[in-house]
């Protein structure tokens, strides 16, 4: 166990006790004693995570309105800021396991469908001084960021240009419907949610910020790639009572992308993998996106999809 596992611990009076390593990826993430998630601020080599005490502290908030709303989360229990100047979080643990393959089928993502609109709805309310906001200053940071990732690996300028030119696209759609930003979980995808014995539960609100609620969903469904996934998804939102808009819906969609191209934008380019990866997500998505021609249509399927 490292020094600074060790200190976090003790700063919560839990010295002694057992930590199992979960993962670390933009956090360092640990089971204690079975009772509790501790998560250490700090982000893996490569993987570029803000880290400001305040959107932190912004999230805990959040977690305990959701919490006392009856939505199925974890409960923050303490916080504390480490030596070296890191951030460590403490949450109740919520028994459930990772997502397999395997449960993606229509009956769960239905139910997680339902469990969008019912967070968006939980969310009514909230206000944080230091919540984030997905709007044009995160979209012009996020092209600025792909300049420089195409310009540091040699990227092709082509595919590069057609991700600045979405970002513009999904600027002026969410310009539009300013007045409709809630706060979202923003980070929504399978890997984020727990399959309970009630059902499917948001973890890590992390990147929690003002958004708009097509940029959840877009979030989940770019993360599932199925005709009947998708469309399973779309019904279990409708049927909790929420509006599918498609023009931020594929906004939604290709934010998420590009959110994920910045997030792993020293580690991504290095895989093999990926560079004709990027070529099928221009060709696909965001040369599509960038001439306005739609992404969804109302069966939620990738209308360029080849």
């Amino acid at each position: 166990m490292s020094d600074l596992v060790r200190g976090a611990l003790a700063a919560f009076g839990l010295t002694g006790a057992e930590a199992a390593f979960l993962q670390h990826n933009e956090n360092l993430t640990f089971r204690v004693d079975g009772k509790y998630l501790l998560r250490i601020h700090k982000a893996a080599e490569g993987i570029h995570a803000d880290h400001n005490p305040n959107t932190h502290r912004a999230e805990l908030a959040f977690l305990r309105h959701l919490a006392d709303k009856g939505m199925p989360v974890q409960r923050p229990m303490a916080q504390a800021i480490l030596p070296d100047g890191t951030m460590a979080t403490l949450l109740t643990w919520l028994e459930g396991h990772s997502l397999h393959k395997e449960d993606l089928t229509p009956e769960f993502l239905f139910q997680a469908g339902t469990l969008v609109f019912r967070l968006h709805q939980a969310s009514e309310g909230f206000h944080h001084a230091s919540l984030r906001r997905y709007g044009d200053a995160h979209i012009h940071q996020l092209s600025a960021a792909l300049q420089a990732m195409g310009q540091r690996y040699q990227l092709d300028s082509g595919e590069i240009a057609a991700a600045i030119k979405a970002a513009q696209v999904i600027s002026s759609r969410l310009q539009a419907a300013s007045g409709a930003l809630i706060p979202i979980h923003a980070d929504l995808s399978p890997s984020n949610l727990l399959l309970t014995p009630d059902g499917p539960a948001p973890i890590d609100f992390s990147l929690l910020g003002l958004g708009h609620p097509m940029h959840d969903l877009g979030i989940l469904m770019g993360n599932i790639s199925s005709q009947a996934q998708r469309q399973a998804v779309a019904e279990g939102y409708i049927s909790a009572g929420g509006r599918i808009d498609l023009p931020l819906l594929d906004a939604g969609l290709a934010l998420g992308l590009l959110e994920a191209l910045v997030f792993h934008a020293d580690t991504w380019p290095k895989e093999p993998w990926f560079a004709p990866r990027l070529t099928r997500w221009a060709d696909e998505m965001l040369r599509p996106l960038a001439t306005g021609k739609p992404l969804l249509d109302e069966t939620m399927y990738l209308v360029n999809l080849k």
